[in-house]
């Protein structure tokens, strides 16, 4: 293996738009019987690394912090085996991508025979599976959700309204009875009708090693090593592209995995080193808003993140009101879990290509002013006339900051793309759904024009 390393000389004309065909054409291919071995073991190697992680994972309600850390370093050595693997430079790297992402490899080995496959862990992984989709309801709804009627849609019977007039209206939402009357029903968000794979949010299913190894990764919190070691390997552009379709496949996994982690600064910080390398290439970015639906799971995820923390609105007629807004004292917003999300969101909108395939599309519109809509009357400064308040409210913070990030720095990249003659139509769409959004949210709030 050691030898292959000599064979560095394509990393270097990766990046040169320049250099990069005429220095590809001056490196000799590798000797085939040179990677012999490195194709025979390192399936087998990888194979290995997912049983552990497999057999090490264990249910969130019996799991300690000092469970996953024995897991983890039990694998550091494996994994700094693979880290030092891919600094032998390119041909390794080739050898590597074609491992993780062949599915016969992975059929093989992990779904295969049954001497092959550790039943136990086999069923520890199945389990692990079964929560890693947004349809599928975790825990029980809180009793708040959107009003259902004329005079204020759920998100997903709106964005079904705007795709498609004849979609089923049981097609895109899950009724969760929660004998509740002040608030109705509670609506399970999908994506639009307009995705190409509506089963995207969906339990995942895993065709290759590198789908498994991202989903384990995600599991145990991203832990630094494994992030190293996928992140060594974007130099390979065959690699690149597998991995960000993979990401996209388990962004939703990841904000619902986020949203429930006791570290998530740290998680935080780790998803978005991965992330910022993947969504601020503009050609990679549009190729996965067109075949993985980005921008639809994007948004989509946003408004599953904050149903889950909305109170009735208190403006105006508080005992009438339709309007629900995000309570800011709840710990996704004090917290700012929601910032990587919303960081990927902004970053993938300033390329142009992305930014103008999301004015097109009407009902992420409607989606995104459904979103937006839940941060109108949030907070509301209150005068209490009768207690004396011994503390006052620290909630300001997080609503200044999600008013700011989550709603006005989206605005501004869309706006930046709408400033010449030909992107007046854009401008009208936004500012005609803008419109209609607020006067639901006038109905809403039972608003009377005096």
């Amino acid at each position: 293996m050691v030898r292959v390393a000599a064979y560095i000389g394509r990393d270097s004309a990766m990046f040169c738009k320049r250099h990069k065909v005429k220095s590809s054409s001056c490196v000799p291919s590798v000797p085939h019987d040179l990677l012999m071995m490195s194709e025979l073991v390192i399936p087998r190697f990888i194979f290995y690394l997912i049983q552990y992680l497999r057999d090490g994972y264990s249910e969130p309600e019996s799991a300690t912090d000092k469970d996953i850390q024995k897991t983890l370093q039990a694998l550091e050595p494996q994994i700094s085996f693979l880290e030092d693997l891919t600094k032998m430079g390119g041909a390794m790297r080739t050898v590597l991508t074609q491992v993780l992402t062949n599915q016969q490899y992975y059929k093989d080995l992990c779904c295969g025979s049954v001497e092959s496959t550790d039943t136990k862990s086999h069923e520890k992984y199945l389990i692990a599976l079964k929560g890693s989709g947004l349809a599928f309801p975790e825990e029980k709804p809180s009793a708040v959700s959107q009003e259902q009627g004329a005079t204020s849609a759920s998100p997903a019977q709106e964005t079904a309204g705007a795709n498609a007039a004849s979609a089923p209206s049981d097609s895109s939402d899950e009724e969760d009875q929660d004998d509740q009357p002040s608030v109705g029903k509670r609506k399970r968000v999908k994506l639009s009708t307009s995705a190409k794979d509506q089963s995207i949010m969906d339990v995942l299913k895993h065709k290759c090693f590198l789908e498994e190894l991202l989903f384990w990764t995600v599991k145990y919190e991203f832990p630094q090593k494994m992030v190293t070691f996928l992140l060594n390997m974007l130099p390979d552009q065959e690699y690149k592209i597998a991995f960000t379709k993979t990401f996209v496949q388990h962004y939703a996994f990841i904000m619902k995995t986020l949203k429930k982690s006791h570290e998530s600064d740290t998680m935080s910080n780790r998803i978005v080193h991965i992330s910022v390398q993947l969504f601020s290439n503009e050609e990679l970015a549009r190729q996965v808003t067109e075949e993985c639906q980005l921008l639809d799971i994007m948004v989509t995820v946003l408004l599953y993140m904050m149903e889950s923390c909305l109170i009735k609105s208190e403006l105006q007629d508080e005992e009438n009101s339709l309007h629900v807004v995000v309570n800011c004292g709840e710990a996704l917003l004090k917290n700012n879990t929601y910032w990587p999300l919303v960081s990927d969101f902004i970053n993938i909108l300033s390329h142009q290509s992305v930014a103008k395939k999301f004015l097109e599309d009407h009902g992420l519109l409607v989606t995104w002013m459904n979103f937006v809509s839940f941060f109108q009357g949030m907070n509301l400064n209150k005068r209490e006339l009768n207690e004396h308040v011994e503390f006052e409210s620290q909630t300001y913070y997080a609503a200044f900051a999600a008013e700011l990030e989550a709603c006005a720095q989206p605005m501004w990249g869309l706006l930046s793309h709408c400033k010449v003659r030909e992107t007046q139509e854009y401008t009208r769409n936004v500012v005609r759904y803008c419109l209609e959004a607020l006067q639901d949210w006038f109905d809403a709030i039972n608003f009377v024009d005096e």
